[in-house]
């Protein structure tokens, strides 16, 4: 069998079993009908074909079927879009749409569309195209152009997954359209011509990347479609290679090679259902986890600012005058306070990052005012400690970065915070520099040092290395993981380097010169 008509049957057979699961998987959901209605169709055009050039004969009738069957596979496309754009049309657009499509398949039978066969061979044929041709060309190139357009308006509206999702159609889609019109509409308006069959198998380019969006992104939630494809197809090619073989000792190996691939493949699919309902259960608990700590971190945040209203109030003798022993016992309860705040916002900057609602406030500013901002205002921490906190800002102002500044100066106060608590003498060091077209913002101290092992794990959520459970014993290890995250969503990375114990660390924050 020529390779050609193999990709047609391979084809066929793919777009026939990702359909087929995507319906039974789905079938009470409108979205997964439509698919399976236009993958249905879509292997029977890919089917006609192939028994079309097996036959290699100028069989009409059979090669206008297979034009018939393609004039239903746009509208049947173009459903399954509105349907996955979330675009309601009235129902006389609908039934127009479907009265347009059903007449271009009766014509397709006639003179009109397609004249007559000179020749065929493996992978093509000769013909000449009639007087409605281009008729029916504007009419598939009208629907294709259709949905290209709603994908593309959708893709500008859509946020998140929603977002990804689109673009994998998007891909598949333009691949499909470009080579199945090329091939079998513009080639035709020149005239007589050897047609080449690559616009039936280039349906395998639109149901690839709709399939790696189903298991990456959830389109139509089931991940485990590609696994059942992927063994399908091998089963299906081991039991052919059963009737293929050459003796009869090859038949009864293949045979026993066949009842092995199914048993494993089996085993392999049901193993892969468990892991996915594992996940998707770790997913739901690690979801509520998250929510919960949003809830309750906001129900905290609020008494909490009530209290520090109050105590600050005090304090400054709104009230009335106090003793200094009191003084004292409040300004005490009032650092406690401050420290609550402050863990109360890392859980909510965690949960917002973990739920995936942490949104950039993007503006154009100057990297070296908000380190000297920055420093100002920790500056008499490191002076309680004898401890220098020098800043070497660059002779040859920098360009401007586009950046959250609320963000990004709080990824600052963790690190130079951390820096003072972890440093005993000397002091912290911060500079500036371009690596590779990168922004890089280095910061070392003269502190306790860290192991591999403690750099390994430094920026995991809740880790904390030896150095911050004996100088620092109030902090959760929060702080860095949060720090991480927030310069992941600029598009940068953070990374700490030492040379071990008593040694001193430096951090290092890669920010991209945009």
């Amino acid at each position: 069998m020529e390779i050609i008509l193999f990709i047609i049957l391979l084809a066929g057979i793919c777009n026939l079993l990702l359909s087929t699961f995507v319906w039974l998987k789905g079938y009470s959901q409108r979205l997964n009908q439509l698919f399976g209605i236009f993958g249905v169709i879509t292997t029977f055009w890919v089917l006609l074909n192939f028994i079309f050039y097996y036959k290699g004969s100028p069989n009409i009738l059979l090669l206008r079927s297979g034009y018939a069957v393609g004039a239903l596979v746009p509208i049947s496309a173009l459903l399954w879009i509105l349907e996955l754009c979330g675009r309601k049309l009235p129902k006389g657009k609908i039934i127009l749409i479907l009265i347009t499509g059903f007449s271009f398949f009766l014509l397709s039978f006639s003179d009109l569309i397609l004249l007559n066969i000179k020749k065929v061979y493996f992978g093509g044929f000769e013909g000449e195209a009639g007087p409605i041709f281009p008729l029916y060309f504007t009419y598939i190139a009208g629907t294709l152009v259709s949905i290209i357009y709603l994908l593309f308006s959708e893709y500008f509206k859509a946020t998140g997954i929603k977002k990804l999702q689109i673009s994998y159609v998007i891909i598949g889609a333009i691949l499909y359209i470009t080579v199945a019109v090329l091939v079998n509409f513009i080639l035709p308006l020149l005239g007589n011509f050897k047609f080449v069959a690559l616009d039936t198998p280039s349906s395998l380019f639109l149901f690839f990347f709709t399939a790696l969006a189903i298991t990456r992104y959830h389109l139509f939630g089931i991940e485990v479609i590609l696994t059942e494809i992927l063994v399908g197809v091998i089963g299906i090619l081991l039991m052919v290679q059963i009737f293929t073989a050459p003796t009869t000792l090859w038949r009864i190996v293949n045979g026993g090679i066949f009842v092995l691939f199914c048993i494993f493949g089996y085993l392999l699919i049901r193993g892969v259902f468990r892991e996915i309902r594992r996940r998707e259960e770790v997913e739901k608990i690690s979801q509520a986890k998250s929510e919960f700590i949003s809830i309750t971190s906001h129900q905290l945040r609020t008494p909490l600012s009530a209290i520090k209203g109050y105590l600050s109030m005090v304090l400054e003798g709104t009230y009335g005058g106090i003793s200094e022993r009191v003084k004292k016992v409040l300004e005490n309860v009032y650092t406690a306070n401050e420290r609550l705040i402050k863990l109360v916002n890392s859980f909510l900057d965690v949960s917002r990052i973990e739920l995936g609602r942490e949104e950039l406030k993007l503006e154009r500013i100057s990297i070296e005012d908000l380190i000297s901002e920055t420093v100002s205002e920790i500056e008499i921490e490191a002076k309680k400690k004898n401890l220098y906190l020098k800043f070497e800002r660059p002779k040859i102002a920098l360009p401007k970065i586009l950046i959250d500044r609320g963000r990004i100066k709080e990824v600052l106060m963790n690190i130079l915070d951390n820096a003072i608590k972890y440093t005993q003498k000397g002091g912290i060091d911060i500079k500036l520099q371009i690596v590779n077209g990168r922004l890089q913002i280095v910061v070392a101290d003269t502190g306790e040092g860290l192991t591999k092992e403690e750099i390994s794990r430094l920026f995991e959520s809740f880790s904390r290395g030896t150095a911050g459970a004996k100088f620092w014993t109030e902090g959760v290890g929060l702080g860095l993981y949060v720090s991480r995250k927030f310069v992941e969503l600029h598009g940068g990375k953070i990374w700490a380097e030492s040379e071990g114990k008593g040694k001193g660390s430096t951090f290092y924050i890669e920010l991209p010169m945009r």
